[in-house]
C-alpha cells in the first residue's frame, strides 16, 4: 500500500468514525439539557426580564407626567408609548400556579387602569401647555408692532434732538421722556402678561395698572406732538394698543393660569401613593421571578456537569485516534514532503549539484524525478541570467540620467510656484494700498477744513468777537469732522489689519486657530479693488461661527488664485458677472463652492486644469501654476479634496476638515 492517496483515505474513514461518535455523543448532552433549560427560558427569565421592564416603564411614565406638567407637551406621546410598552411586558408574563403572583398580577392590572384614568383626567385633560404658547405667541405678535414703532418715534425724537435745527426748551424734552415711558409701559405689560401665563396671581392687575399709565403718558403726549406725520403715528400706536388691551382682556378673561400648579400637584400626590404602591408590587414579583430563576439554573448546572463528565470521556478517545493518525501521516506523507521542500529550497538558493535519495514509488516518488529534471533546466537558466545581468546594468545608468533630469525639472517648477506666490502678495499689496488711498485722503481733507476752523475760532477768541453762536457752530463742525476722521481712520485701520493679517498667514503658513468667515472677509478685501470699478458682483453665503484649526495662509492662497482665475479668465470676454462663494458646516468638515459666472470650462480644460503649466492663455502671461497651486494646497497641505465642474461658468467644489494635523507645508510637484 505505497499510494499515499489510499493512505488518506484510511485517514478519512477513521475521522468520520470518529465525528460520527463526537455528534452523537453531543446529540445525546442537548437532550439532556434541554429539559432543564426550557423552563429556565420559556418561564423564569422571561418573567425576571419582563418584571424588570415593567419597573422601568413605570419610571419612565412617571418621568413623563412631570415633564409634561413642567411645559414639555411631546411627553403625552412619550407616555402613551411607555404605557403600551408596559402593557406588552405585562403580556409578555408567563402563568404561574403561585397563587400569591397571581393575586400580585390582579392588582398590577387595576393599578394600571387607574394609572391611565388618573393621567388623562387629572393631568392630560386640566393642562395644555400648546395654549399656553399659542396665547404667548398671540401677544407677541400683537404687541411687537407697537413697541417698535414706539422706538421709531423715540429714535427718530433724539436724533432730531441732536440736528442743529432741532428746538429746545423743556417741552422738547417733556416729549421725548413721554416717549421713552411709552416704550417702557409697553414692555412691562408684556412682562406682565407672560407672568400671569406662568400663574402669577398678581400679574393681571399690574397689567391693568400698566395699561392705565400708558393710556394717561399717550394722551399727555398728543397734545405736545407738533409734527403731523407723529401725530398720525401716534394715532396708529393708540389703535395698535387698544387691540393689545382688548386682545390679552379676552385672555384674562377664558385662560386658566391655575391649570399647570393643578397638574403638578395631581403628578406629586400620585408619586407619593400610587405609584410607590405598584413599584413594591411589581419589586416582589421580579423577586419572585428571580429566585425562581436561581432554582431552575442549579437545574442547569447539574444537567451540565453530567455533559462535562461525557464529554471528557470522547474527548480522551478522540485525543488517542487523532494522535495515531498524525503518526500515520508523518511518516507516510511529512517526512517525504520535507525532503521534497528541502529539495526545491535548494534550488532556489543555486544549488545546482544536488543529490536525490530514492524513495517510495509514488506520487511523491514521481516529484522527486521531476525535481531532477528541472534541476538541469535551472542550469541553462542561470546562463541567461547572466547574460541579463549585463544589460541591468546598462539601463540602470539610463535610470540615473533620466533621474537627475527629473529633478532639475523639479528645482525649476519648485521656483515658479515661489514666483507665483509672491506675484499674488504683490497683487495683494497693490490692491490694498488702492483701497487704503481714498479713507486717507478723505482723512487729510477733514484735517486740514477742521485746521482752518480752528484758526478761525482762536482768531475771533483772542480779538473778543466770540458769540455764542460761534461757539455752537465750531462745535458742531468739530463734531462732524472728528467723526468723519475717526470713520476714516477706522476704515483705512481695519484694512490694514486686513492685509497684515492676510500677508502673515500667506507667507508664515502656521497652523493655528480661526474663524473661517472672518478670514474669507479679509482676503476678500484685499481683492474688493479687482472688481469695484467693474459690473462684476460678489456674493458669499458663509454660515456663522466656523472655528477651525488649520492653515489660514494656504486657505487665502486658494481663495486668492480662484478669484484671480475668474477675474483674467472667466470674465475675460464679459462686460459682467457674478462671483458666488457659498461655506456650509458639514459635521466636522467644510463643504466651500465657490462659482463664476464666466465663460466657464470645456470638457477637456475640466479634465487638466489641476495640471502644471496648463493654462489657455499660453503666450499671453499665464504661468498654468495657479491651479496646480491650488490643488497642492488643498489635498497635500489643507488635506481636503476639490473638483471642477462647468454650470453657467466654473464650478470649483472643496471640502476641508475643521481640524487637521500638524504637518510640513509644501508645495508637492507632481
Amino acid at each position: 500500500m505505497n499510494s499515499i492517496a489510499q493512505k488518506m483515505n484510511i485517514a478519512l474513514i477513521s475521522l468520520t468514525v470518529l465525528m460520527f461518535t463526537i455528534s452523537s455523543v453531543t446529540i445525546w448532552v442537548a437532550v439532556q439539557t434541554r429539559t432543564s433549560t426550557d423552563d429556565l427560558l420559556n418561564k423564569a427569565l422571561p418573567n425576571a426580564i419582563s418584571t424588570i421592564h415593567m419597573v422601568d416603564e413605570l419610571g419612565e411614565m412617571m418621568i413623563n407626567l412631570m415633564e409634561y406638567s413642567n411645559g414639555e407637551i411631546e411627553d403625552r406621546e412619550a407616555f402613551k408609548q411607555n404605557y403600551e410598552a408596559f402593557s406588552e411586558y405585562k403580556s409578555q408574563l408567563v402563568a404561574t400556579n403561585d397563587a400569591a403572583i397571581t393575586e400580585d398580577l390582579a392588582k398590577v392590572e387595576v393599578l394600571q387602569q387607574n394609572l391611565i384614568i388618573f393621567a388623562n383626567s387629572r393631568i392630560f385633560d386640566t393642562f395644555d401647555p400648546l395654549a399656553e404658547q399659542q396665547a404667548r405667541l398671540k401677544i407677541q405678535t400683537i404687541s411687537k408692532p407697537l413697541e417698535e414703532l414706539l422706538l421709531t418715534l423715540l429714535e427718530e425724537m433724539i436724533k432730531e434732538s441732536r440736528a442743529h435745527d432741532a428746538p429746545r426748551g423743556d417741552t422738547y424734552q417733556v416729549t421725548i421722556e413721554y416717549y421713552a415711558e411709552l416704550v417702557d409701559e409697553v414692555k412691562d405689560m408684556q412682562a406682565d402678561f407672560n407672568r400671569f401665563l406662568s400663574g402669577d396671581a398678581d400679574a393681571k392687575n399690574q397689567f391693568l395698572t400698566d395699561a392705565d399709565e400708558f393710556d394717561i403718558y399717550i394722551k399727555k403726549l398728543i397734545p405736545l406732538e407738533k409734527n403731523a406725520l407723529r401725530l398720525v403715528q401716534l394715532d396708529s400706536a393708540k389703535r395698535q394698543f387698544d387691540h393689545f388691551f382688548a386682545t390679552t382682556t379676552a385672555i384674562f378673561q377664558t385662560f386658566d393660569n391655575d391649570a399647570q400648579p393643578r397638574a403638578f400637584k395631581a403628578v406629586d400626590y400620585y408619586g407619593h401613593s400610587e405609584y410607590p404602591r405598584m413599584k413594591a408590587i411589581l419589586n416582589k414579583m421580579a423577586d419572585h421571578s428571580d429566585s425562581l430563576l436561581l432554582e431552575e439554573s442549579k437545574h442547569l448546572n447539574h444537567a451540565a456537569k453530567i455533559a462535562v463528565y461525557v464529554l471528557s470521556i470522547v474527548v480522551l478517545i478522540s485525543a488517542a485516534v487523532l494522535a495515531t493518525i498524525i503518526v500515520f501521516f508523518r511518516r507516510s506523507l511529512f517526512i517525504p514532503l520535507k525532503k521534497v521542500d528541502k529539495a526545491i529550497n535548494a534550488l532556489r538558493m543555486g544549488q545546482r549539484d544536488i543529490q536525490f535519495d530514492d524513495i517510495d514509488d509514488n506520487e511523491l516518488g514521481r516529484i522527486m524525478k521531476s525535481l531532477k529534471t528541472f534541476q538541469q533546466e535551472l542550469s541553462e537558466l542561470d546562463i541567461l541570467r547572466k547574460e541579463n545581468a549585463r544589460q541591468k546594468d546598462a539601463l540602470k545608468q539610463d535610470k540615473v540620467d533620466l533621474t537627475n533630469a527629473l529633478e532639475n525639472l523639479k528645482s525649476a517648477q519648485s521656483k515658479l510656484i515661489e514666483t507665483e506666490k509672491m506675484s499674488s502678495l504683490g497683487g495683494l499689496v497693490a490692491g490694498v494700498s488702492h483701497e487704503i488711498n481714498t479713507p486717507l485722503g478723505i482723512s487729510v481733507t477733514m484735517a486740514s477744513s477742521l485746521e482752518d476752523e480752528h484758526r478761525k475760532f482762536m482768531l475771533k477768541l483772542h480779538t473778543g468777537e466770540i458769540e455764542r453762536k460761534h461757539l455752537d457752530d465750531f462745535g458742531d463742525v468739530s463734531n462732524e469732522s472728528f467723526h468723519v476722521l475717526n470713520r476714516s481712520l477706522r476704515q483705512a485701520s481695519d484694512l490694514i489689519t486686513s492685509f497684515k493679517q492676510v500677508a502673515n498667514d500667506q507667507t508664515s503658513e502656521q497652523l493655528r486657530d480661526f474663524e473661517l468667515g472672518a478670514l474669507m472677509r479679509e482676503v476678500y478685501s484685499t481683492l474688493h479693488h479687482l472688481i469695484k470699478n467693474r459690473p462684476i458682483t460678489y456674493v458669499a453665503d458663509i454660515d456663522e461661527n466656523i472655528p477651525m484649526v488649520s492653515y489660514p495662509g494656504p486657505i487665502g492662497q486658494v481663495f486668492t488664485n480662484l478669484f484671480n482665475n475668474s477675474i483674467i479668465h472667466g470674465f475675460e470676454d464679459q462686460s459682467s458677472g457674478e462671483i458666488t462663494l457659498t461655506v456650509r458646516r458639514i459635521n466636522d468638515h467644510v463643504s466651500i463652492v465657490y462659482h463664476d459666472t464666466g465663460k466657464g470650462l470645456d470638457e477637456k480644460a475640466q479634465k487638466r486644469i489641476f495640471e502644471p503649466f496648463y493654462t489657455t492663455r499660453l503666450g499671453k502671461g499665464g504661468s498654468g501654476m495657479g491651479m496646480h497651486i491650488v490643488y497642492n494646497l488643498i489635498v497635500n497641505t489643507l488635506q481636503g479634496e476639490i473638483s471642477v465642474s462647468s454650470d453657467n461658468g466654473a464650478v470649483f467644489e472643496i471640502r476641508l476638515p475643521m481640524v487637521i494635523t500638524q504637518n510640513e507645508v509644501t508645495y508637492e510637484c507632481i
